[in-house]
């Protein structure tokens, strides 16, 4: 068009577009924050911007018609202007960075981007050139670069792993325990999914799923939890997890931030404790099994010796001999059930956590110190609850804790006593940061009782009231450590000389949450 148009009060006022085009790139010259100047074909500055003055120092009347160079003293000026390449290829060169002098001689960084300048038949005339002093930027990225680095060093003098992943799984931070643990370097990490390069391939599918519903919102993170990684040299290890989830402003779930210790020693060691802690209870066990499992057997060979007798004499009768032979029977499956359970509770297997009915647990126990309470001029009561939830526990883990605690509990009353087993359900147990519905197992006695001064200490390795000789303080440990595995709950109510009872919950089986994961 050649013309611009302005209508006012119904007249139409028609200006010469030099004119009108002048004052209008004046003003919006003006108006802009970033530096704006203008060269000819000679580098010579033609316009010069109100924010340009600013960032230079420079009026505007001091530097038109003067060379850029001159004025500027930018490190490109005796390299490679820019405006020669303009001239040649009418290309814009966007987002370069240079140094420009200011009128007080300090040195400015900038960003700069040059444009061709063209005429009215599009001929290039000059160039454009429009600059940002990046000094502040420049400050706010070194005291950003600064903390990062100084939050890095934080992390990194922290003695657990500290891990951060995003929503697809993939690693954004590590520590320098996290990559001591692993293997490897940072930078062999960060930026590769935890999953595939961290976790043990037969539990890798499981754990994506769980993390993909975590990210959906689908599945509340669980806080607490042991789990195994493998290492760059294929080595597994076990660590203890505390986690959270990472949430954007929005409160959207946008990855977790999880610290973990290593925990691999500590456990091979308790598993060493709880072997050699049942090894400690077989021995209490011994004379008393043996002498469970001679009494039938005594009665089975008095059966037979009588059954040949009578054979030999031909005076065997029907009616007698399917009796006898029924109660050797009946003796046979007892003493078997007696050597079974034996073999079971020593065996050395790796835990197996399943569906179980704890009123078995306590029978399976009982079997095999039955026979020893009934030495020890003990009354044994059993009070247990009918139709229980099922817990998920390890069945031979938590039948050496009822023989630990039963054992304790015969050597706490040397005067006889008695000994009350019960079980029943009970809810809105704290466990932890939550209330949960438990089944609950009490083992009373009435002994000699524990002094108010050591049930603090009751748990403690190596602490124990027993006389020297009779007893090293590791069985209550082991207890303590099987159920807090267990995500359960174990508590000591004691009165000397009155007596003692254990408390121990596990939580009750959540049909919608472990309908998936049952096993047995």
């Amino acid at each position: 068009m050649s013309f611009y148009i302005i209508v006012s009060e119904g007249d139409i006022t028609l200006r010469k577009k030099d004119e009108v085009t002048k004052e209008l790139l004046e003003n919006i010259l003006a108006s802009m924050e970033g530096g704006i100047f203008t060269i000819d074909k000679n580098a010579r500055i033609t316009t010069f911007n109100r924010a340009a003055e600013e960032i230079t120092g420079f009026k505007k009347e001091e530097v038109l018609n003067k060379e850029c160079c001159d004025i500027l003293k930018s490190d490109l000026c005796n390299e490679a202007c820019p405006l020669k390449e303009i001239l040649e290829t009418g290309k814009t060169i966007f987002n370069y960075e240079i140094m420009i002098t200011s009128k007080t001689g300090n040195k400015i960084p900038v960003n700069i981007t040059t444009s061709p300048l063209r005429s009215s038949n599009n001929e290039i005339i000059g160039a454009v050139e429009n600059f940002r002093d990046l000094t502040k930027h420049k400050g706010l990225w070194a005291r950003l670069h600064q903390e990062r680095n100084r939050a890095q060093q934080y992390l990194n003098i922290a003695g657990v792993i500290i891990v951060a992943i995003n929503d697809k799984g993939v690693v954004t931070l590590i520590n320098k325990k996290g990559c001591d643990v692993l293997g490897y370097k940072e930078e062999d990490i960060i930026g590769k999914n935890w999953f595939d390069l961290c976790v043990p391939e037969r539990a890798r599918k499981e754990r994506k799923e769980t993390f993909k519903k975590v990210m959906a919102g689908k599945k509340e993170e669980v806080e607490d939890y042991e789990n195994s990684i493998v290492t760059i040299s294929g080595e597994e290890r076990i660590i203890s997890w505390h986690n959270t989830t990472l949430r954007d402003e929005k409160g959207h779930i946008i990855g977790t931030l999880s610290s973990g210790g290593d925990i691999t020693k500590r456990k091979q060691t308790e598993v060493e404790l709880i072997r050699s802690e049942k090894l400690a209870s077989l021995g209490q066990l011994a004379a008393s099994v043996a002498h469970e499992v001679n009494n039938p057997l005594a009665g089975i060979l008095i059966y037979t010796t009588l059954l040949l007798k009578k054979h030999k004499e031909k005076k065997l009768q029907v009616e007698e001999t399917g009796n006898q032979l029924l109660k050797m029977k009946k003796e046979l499956e007892r003493t078997s059930r007696i050597i079974r359970n034996l073999l079971d509770f020593s065996r050395q297997s790796d835990p197996t956590i399943r569906q179980i009915d704890l009123n078995k647990v306590v029978e399976a126990a009982l079997l095999l110190v039955r026979h020893q309470i009934s030495l020890e001029n003990i009354r044994l009561e059993m009070k247990l609850g009918e139709k229980l939830p099922l817990v998920r526990a390890d069945f031979d883990q938590i039948q050496q804790v009822l023989m630990n605690i039963i054992l304790n509990a015969t050597q706490a009353m040397p005067e006889g006593g008695t000994l009350t087993i019960a079980t029943s359900v009970a809810k809105g147990v704290k466990i932890g940061k939550s209330s949960k519905k438990t089944v609950r197992i009490d083992i009373k006695d009435t002994g000699v009782g524990i002094d108010e001064e050591n049930l603090s200490r009751l748990f403690t390795p190596f602490f124990t009231t027993k006389e020297k000789g009779k007893g090293v303080g590791l069985g209550l440990p082991v207890v303590h450590g099987i159920i807090e595995r267990h995500k359960g709950k174990i508590e000591v109510a004691s009165e000397a000389n009155v007596g003692t009872t254990f408390t121990i919950y596990l939580e009750v089986m959540d049909g919608e949450k472990d309908k998936n994961t049952r096993c047995g």
